[in-house]
């Protein structure tokens, strides 16, 4: 259920709009970074626990991942060489991530996205 921090959905609409179409832009432009995005609005548009939202930002971004997917397989960006050895083993992480966020308090799901966050913001600046 959608727990609002403004009063006004109308509010809420418009902001989460143009947020998700920056983050649709965004994913299909570098690959990745629209469920960040995501995470951040949902984060700051409503008082929902940090699980769902994390869960919800993935439902969020499956599509946009397909539809950035089949463009880049279009334009033939895709290295086919490479592509196998992590597609199996990132979906095993992938399950195993999703069984464990149960049992993970909130904290640690903060922690942990807050390290990747600025561990990749830093390693993108200094390449």
């Amino acid at each position: 259920m959608l727990n609002l921090k403004s009063k006004s959905k109308v509010l809420f609409t418009i902001l989460f709009c143009i947020g998700s179409f920056i983050a649709g832009g965004i994913n299909g432009f570098v690959g990745t970074g629209g469920g960040i995005l995501f995470v951040l609005l949902l984060s700051w548009l409503t008082k929902n626990d940090k699980k769902d939202t994390f869960a919800t930002t993935l439902c969020a971004t499956v599509p946009i991942t397909l539809i950035g997917t089949v463009a880049y397989f279009r334009a033939g960006a895709v290295e086919y060489e490479i592509f196998p050895y992590f597609l199996i083993p990132s979906l095993i992480g992938g399950l195993i991530g999703a069984l464990l966020v149960d049992k993970l308090k909130v904290k640690w799901l903060n922690a942990i996205f807050a390290v990747l966050i600025i561990y990749a913001g830093i390693n993108l600046l200094l390449r």
